[in-house]
């Protein structure tokens, strides 16, 4: 790369990534501290339980809320607007169904897990989404992704310190604060200037989004699928571990959404208006963001990998966490892909995508007598990356362009990485 298009690229990332960048940095530094927090204040062992049933709320919030945080978003971002009866039923009349039925038939099921306490969680992180997206709409974007991604987990680690008993008592204390969070939005939301902007007094309900409802409910179950299949298999100590190695290694692909929040109107509009070129060099440029970034933070997570060897992670947990680096360095490299994907008519290809990781990574663990921290980590990976390799091979061959980092190495768009 000529030293020219470095200083371009700084310039570009200076001037339009920096600022979400640094918020996205403190959300997920912050995220990061919670989690260590919880390990060194619970023992490994009850924050293995803990993180477990964790997923499973995070996973639950995906099921009651319908894509209802994605369909908010839209539908109020777009120019329109949703009667009162519409944003209740999507808020709590759906979710509080769906969340009853769970009461009844999970523990008939799997009688050993608390369900109440899992499912209040799982409600009141669908609750703390859907006002985000409402207050994104009302023109709150630092606030609103503070909240949202980073309130759950703050949410956790207030918890712990309140009601540590056991998992099933943290959780229950979350509950209460996710609520106390969710009336503070609440309230945001009704003091606002502009919330009648957004709502109507008649018209159609707006039905349940089922595309978004499975692309986010895919993208919820990838991204806790390990966590909850390997605590299954693996004791306390070893998916408390697991959990903290992965946190990790997940501060290295950090760049990725912030590549997609920046990217994604340039994607879109250059697909919209039929400019291949543009389209180019907009994913070259989502590439940059991430990529150069994450390599940094690979460096310092391999820094940090060598500083936790005197903390005896063994091993064991050196291996996994070169396995999780691996994966991460997967996707640092198809940064770009997802996003376009996505915003160029590909979305149904995305969602199997995410299917296939998913079924790869089920079928590779069932096909071994043992579950190790290792073989899950190597699964999980695998299963990531290939899912990302086929979704790279649609948009080639559907758009014709290439959506890995490779055409920046190669310095092949190096001259067109200007700031527009």
């Amino acid at each position: 790369m000529r030293v020219k298009d470095i200083a371009a690229f700084f310039k570009f990332l200076h001037g339009i990534a920096a600022r979400a960048l640094v918020v996205r940095m403190g959300i997920v530094g912050l995220n990061f501290a919670v989690m260590m927090g919880l390990a060194w204040l619970l023992g490994i062992d009850l924050f293995g339980q803990l993180i477990v049933i964790w997923g499973l709320a995070l996973i639950g919030s995906s099921i009651l809320s319908v894509g209802a945080p994605l369909m908010l978003l839209r539908a109020l971002s777009d120019g329109g607007r949703m009667t009162v009866g519409a944003v209740v039923c999507h808020l709590f009349l759906y979710p509080i169904a769906l969340a009853a039925v769970g009461w009844v038939v999970l523990p008939l099921i799997f009688p050993a897990l608390p369900w109440l306490p899992i499912l209040a969680v799982a409600f009141g992180i669908h609750l703390i989404t859907c006002l985000t997206s409402i207050m994104r709409s009302l023109g709150s974007v630092d606030w609103s992704m503070a909240l949202r991604d980073a309130g759950p987990l703050l949410a956790l680690g207030l918890a712990a310190l309140i009601w540590a008993e056991n998992s099933a008592t943290i959780m229950i204390a979350a509950a209460f604060i996710l609520a106390v969070f969710a009336g503070t939005a609440v309230c945001f939301c009704l003091v606002h200037p502009d919330r009648n902007t957004l709502i109507r007094t008649d018209g159609p309900r707006e039905p349940i989004a089922m595309s978004m409802w499975g692309t986010s409910l895919l993208g919820m179950l990838l991204a806790q699928v390990d966590i909850v299949v390997g605590g299954a298999f693996l004791s306390d100590e070893q998916i408390g571990l697991y959990a903290l190695l992965r946190r990790l290694t997940n501060l290295v692909v950090l760049p990725v959404s912030v590549a997609t929040w920046v990217s994604s109107v340039p994607i879109a509009k250059a697909f919209g208006g039929e400019d291949r070129i543009g389209l180019i060099r907009a994913a070259a440029r989502a590439n940059q963001i991430a990529v150069f970034p994450g390599l940094l933070l690979m460096g310092c997570a391999i820094c940090a990998l060598i500083v936790a060897q005197w903390f005896a992670i063994g091993p064991e947990g050196t291996t996994v966490c070169l396995v999780l680096l691996a994966g991460a360095l997967v996707q640092l490299g198809l940064a770009a892909t997802f996003t376009v994907a996505t915003l160029c008519d590909l979305a149904f290809f995305a969602g199997l995508a995410r299917l296939s990781s998913l079924v790869i990574y089920l079928l590779l663990v069932m096909s071994v007598p043992v579950i190790t921290p290792t073989i899950n980590a190597v699964a999980y990976v695998t299963a990531i990356s290939v899912g990302s390799w086929i979704l790279w091979s649609v948009v080639r061959h559907k758009h014709g362009i290439d959506t890995s980092i490779l055409p920046v190495v190669i310095n092949r768009w190096g001259g067109s990485w200007k700031q527009s």
